[in-house]
This record gives C-alpha cells, sequence and structure tokens, in this order.
C-alpha cells in the first residue's frame, strides 16, 4: 500500500473544491442569462403614482429591469427613498407584463393627457425606452383598479391598466 503525502491529498481536494465552484458559477450564470432572455423589457420600466401637495410630488414608483428584477419605493418631494421592496418577476408575471406591453404599445401613448391643470393633480408618469407619457388625473382619483375599469380601452385605461397590473404583481 502506497501512502500519498498529505500535500498531494490537499491539492486534488483544492481541485475538486475548485472543479465543483466553477461549474456552480456557470450554471448560475447560464441561468440569469436565460432568466434575462425570457424577460419582455429591453430597457427599464418606471412607473410612477404621484400626487402634487405641500411637500412636492409623493407617492409610490415601480421600476423593472430588463432582466425583471424590480423595486418599489415610495417617492416624497423630489426624491425616490430606498425602495420598500426587491424581488423578480416570476414567469407568470413576466408572460402577463409581455401580453400587457403587446396590448400597449408604449410608443404610441401620448406624452400629455388626461385632465387639465388643477390644483394638487395626481400624475401617472411612464418612462420606457425613451419614451415618456405622463397622464394628469383629478387629486381625488381613487385607487389605479377602480380608475382602469373605469377608463375603458383608451390611452388612459391602457397606461392605468399597466399602472394597476404592476401595483400587484410587485405587491406595491
Amino acid at each position: 500500500m502506497t501512502m500519498r503525502s498529505p500535500r498531494s491529498l490537499f491539492n486534488r481536494s483544492a481541485v475538486a473544491v475548485w472543479t465543483t465552484a466553477a461549474l456552480m458559477l456557470t450554471g448560475l450564470l447560464i441561468s440569469g442569462t436565460s432568466l434575462a432572455e425570457d424577460c419582455p423589457l429591453k430597457a427599464p420600466l418606471t412607473l410612477k403614482d404621484l400626487q402634487d401637495g405641500f411637500a412636492g410630488a409623493t407617492g409610490t414608483v415601480w421600476t423593472v429591469a430588463p432582466d425583471c428584477s424590480f423595486t418599489v419605493a415610495h417617492q416624497i418631494g423630489p426624491k425616490a427613498e430606498e425602495p420598500y421592496r426587491r424581488g423578480r418577476l416570476t414567469p407568470e408575471q413576466q408572460a402577463h407584463l409581455k401580453e400587457l406591453l403587446t396590448r400597449t404599445p408604449v410608443a404610441n401613448l401620448p406624452e400629455q393627457f388626461g385632465g387639465g391643470p388643477q390644483v394638487n393633480p395626481r400624475r401617472i408618469t411612464l418612462s420606457y425606452s425613451g419614451k415618456v407619457s405622463v397622464l394628469t388625473l383629478a387629486p381625488d382619483g381613487g385607487d389605479l383598479n377602480s380608475l382602469h375599469a373605469a377608463a375603458g380601452d383608451d390611452p388612459t385605461g391602457q397606461l392605468l391598466g399597466l399602472a394597476a397590473t404592476l401595483d400587484q404583481i410587485t405587491g406595491g
């Protein structure tokens, strides 16, 4: 029986550990790549639901990255706070978002629409791939689902539907 030196045993163990770590890292990178490829977004999508008031614009900001990770944060005045919710859209949520973006071509939404100038208006702002659309609503607008149900399928309804869906799937 030949005895191996402790050094050669250590070298073989180290090689095995490094090989296993490299294989796991490769799996994670491939998995992350496929997640990003499944996401329907080509650029970050940001939606803000803000109400003007004494402290400035306050409300909620949803951001979905091209890899379908998301954040939800409060905005008070000119600055968004640290996100209070983070996550990644599930494959079902990604499919739902893709369907919604197909029905709501962001490029076709007007830059400004909704009601005229008001005191302390509520604004729903969508930013995606260089396009910004702002929907101005009355201050006592109500919740996104109710507003969407009342709006129909015009651009107002489409933007409110997207906002209500983001609120729902991110738990905002």
